[in-house]
Order: structure tokens, then sequence, then C-alpha cells
């Protein structure tokens, strides 16, 4: 019985070693295989086939494409602060001496410098004050409303408390004046003028165009993958 034993067990052992044995030369030889593609990149026993497309650019809503970037622009007013050179003082947006002088008699011409003509029925002409020269008055007299047949002369002007030329009058003093400096900056954005530019940038969105189609962040590009079997050398 024991002998009996032996045997079967030496033929399982047997059988079992001629079983491994195949499997290992079975194996050997699948991997010994060469494969090729016609089309394609080899890649283990497939062909990888890459379809490309070039991807659409666009940008979000106010932006535009500029430089291969996504680029919004917009303006806001910068900030103004106004100045005054020496001696002179910010009062209602202008610059005037920081010491005044009393009001003096100065000439004026009766209406002020006129661009329409008056009529005077009784010595029935058309006048108007053309400018003041010389502490007088020069009127233009026409016989015509419409300004013709005209000559010029001279009137004595009225005199009234007030300021000289190029002097601004404040409280009852006269003050002379100076052009305001205004300057411009900004909290945020570039300074342009009066305004400050404000640019904004994003990443252009990529998408492609054909369905199975996927945006290869390296190609840059538009790729569809598809795979075919490898032929065998």
């Amino acid at each position: 019985m024991k002998k009996v034993v032996n045997v079967l067990t030496c033929c399982l052992l047997v059988l079992t070693l001629s079983g491994c044995g195949t499997k290992e030369a079975s194996e050997n030889k699948e991997s010994k295989k060469e494969y090729y593609c016609e089309d394609g990149n080899l890649n283990g026993t497939v062909c990888e086939i890459i379809a490309t497309e070039d991807a659409i650019e666009s940008c979000d809503k106010d932006y535009k494409l500029n430089d291969g970037k996504c680029v919004k622009t917009s303006s806001i007013k910068a900030q103004a602060t106004k100045s005054c050179s020496d001696g002179y003082e910010l009062k209602n947006d202008s610059c005037v001496s920081k010491n005044g002088v009393d009001r003096e008699l100065v000439p004026a011409c009766r209406g002020g410098i006129q661009e329409k003509f008056d009529y005077d029925p009784e010595r029935n002409y058309y006048y108007r004050s053309v400018r003041a020269e010389d502490h007088k008055c020069i009127v233009q007299i026409c016989q015509n409303a419409d300004g013709t047949d005209c000559y010029e002369d001279y009137v004595e002007p009225i005199y009234e408390l007030g300021c000289e030329n190029g002097m601004k009058e404040i409280d009852g003093k006269c003050y002379k004046t100076s052009k305001v400096k205004t300057t411009y900056t900004c909290s945020e954005g570039k300074l342009s003028g009066s305004k400050c530019t404000i640019t904004e940038t994003k990443e252009i969105t990529n998408t492609c165009k054909t369905e199975g189609f996927t945006y290869n962040t390296e190609s840059k590009t538009c790729e569809k993958v598809t795979t075919t079997d490898a032929l065998e050398k």
C-alpha cells in the first residue's frame, strides 16, 4: 500500500512539473514576440493613433484677446489735488493773493461791452459799447441795425468802486489771481491724463470644436487618441 502511495505521489509531482514548464515556456514565447504598427505609435501590443486640431481660444465677457492673454481695460476718475503757487491760496476753486487791497474807482462803460446794437429813438441811430481805452469808452454808432454806415466815438465812462483788470473782488477787497495747479494721482491703475486706467488679465479658455477631442496643455492642441491591435512580426 505504501508503495502505491509513493508511486501516485511521484506521478503527481511529474505532472505538476510538466505543467509548470509548459506555462513558463508559453510565457517566454509570448514575451519574445515582436510587434509593429503601420499607423500610429506602438504602445505594448496596441497602436495609438493621435489626431490633432487647433484649439479655439476664447475670453470671458468684457475681456479681449491680446498677446496670448485675456485683457479687460477700464478707467475711473483720478484723484485731483488743487494747489497754488507761492504767495497765493485756494479760495472757491481760484488761486488768489494772500493779501488783498481796497477797491478803487475804476472806469466802466455804461452797459458794459455789448455785442448787439441798441436803438436811440431821440437820435435815430444804433449804438453799442465796443471797448474801454485810455479811461474812455469807445462807442460804435451806426445808421442801420445791421452794423453798416458806422463810425466810432469816445464817451466819458462812469466810475465805480471796483478792482483793476486781472484782479478778483472778494468780500469788498481786490486780490490778484493765479492759475490753479491740478495734480492727478491714482490709488490703483495707471494715470492717463485725468483718469486711472485699470488693466485686468485672465488666462485664455481653450476648447475643442470636435466631440471626442480633449485639450492637451503640453502640446497646446486638441487631441483624440484611437487604438488598434498591433501587427505581429
